[in-house]
């Protein structure tokens, strides 16, 4: 009963601060085009966004099984309380590089602690109800918030503002953390056992799926809000209910797949999870915006599968008193496949139009279900 309890503590506190990070993620591209930047600049800047991850993920990860989560997490949304008012009070190249430096950095720490939370709280004969209570309500969040900022943007209320009620929001997470959140265990470092437990072939063919994956992150990071202002000639308000409705469509999708999990299995979840997400993002790029969302419906609900899909396979493959450290290990291939999403997907959205990222993305993704079709033998979690 306590550990549930914990986990719902948890998830509620997880999906606040998701539900803040995930208000404007999608609008960032418009705001950064609105103040002068081009292409290839907003590529940069997701880029650096994503490949400080590398710079962080593996310490952050390792660190958590060596020190308390909890302080990892403070210090993350502390980190991202100084992107969001430096966001609100720079506008040139140079200036707004370190802030997103620093929230990358942040969201690092903070999402690779929380993951490792999480997973420590959650035995592994439960796994699949916590997990989809856990990402069930993220999604939820992320949904609600990025309609009610789609709301205020469309009337005329300025990123500045925004920008500054969600860095004094994560400073207040930032001193929840520390009376909300439970301690976790810790344990004696030693590399060998980590190099015993990714050095297997199903761990490795894992973090070759999710890599892989992982590429198509670059479209809707860099292009998401942009096609939706561009392509389907949508306003601010209209942007967030198409983005958040597609998102609610997840919170249902793994609350079902917690209980179909069991007779459908990892291996169908992880194919049907990939075709629907690459054949989604695909079909998305028709210009009619009721046929769009449809399919872009039809995506969120693939990677609400593989979301699953990961979570579940952390918990069940992975020694849990090593979990923070081989969740980072993973976390790190997948900010490699998104950096190099968004160095590539920037810039073409900018010069060839703002649907080419995604088709392309569909392409990637549905590669990941060519290999995963191949080698599904190598999926025994």
């Amino acid at each position: 009963m306590e550990n549930k309890l914990q986990t719902t503590k948890l998830s509620i506190f997880h999906a606040l601060v998701k539900g803040l990070l995930h208000s404007t993620i999608f609008f960032i591209g418009i705001h950064l085009k609105s103040i002068g930047f081009s292409g290839i600049e907003i590529g940069i800047i997701f880029m650096t966004y994503s490949l400080t991850g590398l710079i962080s993920i593996l310490p952050s990860g390792l660190s958590n099984d060596v020190f308390k989560s909890k302080n990892i997490i403070t210090i993350g949304l502390l980190l991202l309380t100084i992107q969001y008012i430096g966001m609100a009070n720079f506008t040139t190249f140079a200036s707004l590089i370190p802030c997103f430096f620093l929230g990358s950095l942040g969201k690092t720490l903070y999402g690779n602690s929380m993951d490792s939370l999480f997973l420590k709280t959650t035995n592994k004969e439960h796994a699949g109800k916590r997990i989809s209570t856990f990402l069930s309500l993220n999604y939820l969040l992320i949904a609600i918030s990025i309609i009610i900022s789609g709301y205020f943007l469309n009337l005329n209320i300025q990123f500045t503002s925004i920008f500054i009620v969600i860095g004094i929001s994560f400073a207040i997470m930032a001193i929840l953390s520390q009376i909300i959140l439970p301690k976790n265990a810790t344990s004696k470092f030693e590399i060998l056992n980590y190099k015993k437990d990714i050095f297997k072939p199903d761990v490795l063919f894992f973090l070759f799926i999710m890599f892989l994956f992982a590429l198509h992150y670059g479209s809707e990071e860099t292009s998401y809000g942009l096609f939706l202002e561009n392509s389907l000639n949508l306003n601010k308000l209209q942007s967030g209910l198409y983005m958040g409705t597609a998102i609610i469509t997840m919170s249902i999708s793994v609350l079902l797949i917690s209980k179909l999990i069991k007779k459908i299995g990892t291996k169908n979840l992880l194919l049907l999870g990939t075709s629907m997400s690459g054949l989604g993002l695909i079909l998305m790029t028709i210009p009619i915006p009721s046929i769009s969302l449809f399919f872009r419906i039809i995506h969120e609900t693939g990677d609400a599968m593989m979301f699953f899909f990961l979570y579940y396979g952390l918990s069940q493959i992975f020694d849990l008193k090593r979990i923070g450290g081989n969740a980072g290990i993973v976390t790190f291939i997948i900010i490699i496949g998104t950096s190099i999403g968004n160095l590539l997907l920037g810039p073409i959205g900018a010069n060839y139009g703002y649907q080419v990222p995604f088709l392309i993305g569909g392409i990637t993704t549905l590669l990941t279900f060519v290999f995963s079709l191949k080698f599904k033998y190598l999926i025994k979690h």
